[in-house]
């Protein structure tokens, strides 16, 4: 069957630390309650999950309407409660290969806007974990914009003042970063924005995805 121009596909890859947001935010994407996403003590996705969206007529190309179309890798927080590091590289090694053999469109770190970060946290996202040239693909979207709202606070401010290990890392996401509203009663409304940046970043590495060999644990560019 010939692709239909008009429709785009993003492979979408979630990443966090326990609590961060990660399956509620793959929710706000979809638009709808696919993830499993509650309070919990400790790490509540055990596995990971690939749920798909579809948006007709969510941007025109080539003069026409164009269909946005959603693959979205929910993964095992790291560092997790109860599997070691190696259980979670592995499990997001072997998704990576049995559903995104097309490649990655985008690798989506979500942080909680509301918890201080730490060096700590920067050198766990700096997953050793995946092995990757990740910075062209990379975004961060912090959770938990409410919190901010109800005290008063702009979070643009905070981020001024920010650590320098999260000063880093968002220059490593040459700046491309969003906020969410956790709590937000439509999730369509709040995800579009992110989607239209997503969208955005593919268009920039002109629909190149990041391919995943298994030969090595490494993902590289191809066309």
């Amino acid at each position: 069957m010939t692709p239909d121009i008009n429709e785009v596909h993003l492979n979408i890859l979630l990443l966090g630390r326990p609590q961060s947001g990660k399956s509620a935010t793959g929710n706000i994407l979809l638009g709808s309650y696919e993830f499993e996403s509650r309070l919990s003590l400790g790490s509540v996705t055990q596995s990971c999950e690939l749920c798909q969206g579809r948006f007709s007529s969510f941007f025109r190309r080539n003069g026409r309407e164009a269909t946005l179309c959603v693959n979205i890798l929910d993964t095992p927080a790291f560092p997790h409660s109860y599997l070691k590091a190696s259980e979670v590289k592995n499990d997001i090694h072997e998704a990576l290969l049995e559903k995104f053999q097309r490649g990655l469109d985008a690798v989506v770190l979500v942080l909680r806007a509301d918890v201080a970060f730490s060096e700590e946290d920067f050198k766990c996202i700096q997953l050793e974990l995946l092995d990757f040239e990740w910075r062209n693909y990379f975004y961060i979207i912090f959770t938990h914009h409410d919190r901010f709202e109800e005290n008063g606070l702009k979070l643009e401010e905070q981020l001024s003042n920010a650590p320098r290990a999260l000063k880093v890392l968002l220059e490593s996401a040459k700046n491309r970063y969003h906020f969410v509203n956790s709590v937000a009663p439509w999730l369509h409304a709040e995800g579009r924005p992110v989607l239209e940046k997503l969208l955005s970043l593919s268009q920039q590495n002109k629909y190149k995805s990041l391919k995943f060999k298994p030969s090595a644990s490494s993902l590289q560019h191809t066309g």
